[in-house]
């Protein structure tokens, strides 16, 4: 009688642990399922990808004068990415509905793309921003006041204007396409004294879905 009820609380014990297991592992699956949901919505927000073109002259305070000097939107390229991207391709990332924070900031950010369309690199709100801290709207139209500011590589920019953003509402989202006419000061690490005065001008493509 002692043996069987000892086999028999043995099996029990058995069985016990085996349930533990099973639960352990349940929860465990369940933890490393909550983080992956919880990473999705720190993550997952929509956004959409549009061309961007930069066009600046720098006037350069040198020995003998001021020597106008051109930074082209392959110059943003090299600086962001660090090299030369042969056919790379520079790209502006804004949420589907952009709202500026408490700063004004309206949550964008720069990507340089190959020629494959390979993401190469992406900048952070350390290194790009788009404040909006003044703005008018009517239908399609955004009137904005707008301050782009970048600092990369070798490149440093702080530049204004106002752009016109044109939204297509049936379109995937953002703000829409713009031409900015800017100023502001702009220097190239070894080759401008610091940054110097610049004017030129921002224009970004229809948007699309991002990749």
């Amino acid at each position: 009688m002692r043996r069987w009820r000892r086999v028999t609380l043995d099996a029990q014990r058995r069985q016990q642990a085996l349930r533990m297991s099973i639960m352990k592992k349940a929860l465990k699956a369940l933890a490393i399922a909550g983080v992956a949901v919880l990473g999705f919505v720190a993550n997952g927000k929509a956004q959409v990808q549009q061309s961007i073109s930069v066009s600046l002259t720098v006037y350069n305070q040198s020995d003998t004068g001021v020597r106008p000097l051109r930074v082209s939107t392959r110059d943003v390229i090299e600086n962001l990415a660090g090299t030369n991207v042969p056919s790379g391709k520079l790209w502006l990332i804004m949420p589907t509905d952009p709202r500026p924070d408490e700063n004004g900031n309206i949550g964008a950010f720069l990507r340089v793309t190959d020629s494959r369309g390979n993401i190469l690199v992406d900048t952070t709100s350390d290194s790009f921003n788009i404040y909006q801290t003044s703005s008018s709207q009517s239908g399609t139209r955004t009137y904005a006041w707008n301050q782009f500011s970048l600092s990369f590589g070798g490149l440093g920019a702080e530049l204004y204007g106002t752009a016109t953003w044109s939204k297509d509402l049936h379109g995937p989202g953002g703000q829409g396409s713009f031409h900015c006419s800017v100023n502001g000061h702009c220097g190239i690490g070894g080759i401008t004294a610091g940054e110097m005065p610049c004017v030129g001008s921002i224009s970004v493509g229809a948007p699309r879905p991002a990749n």
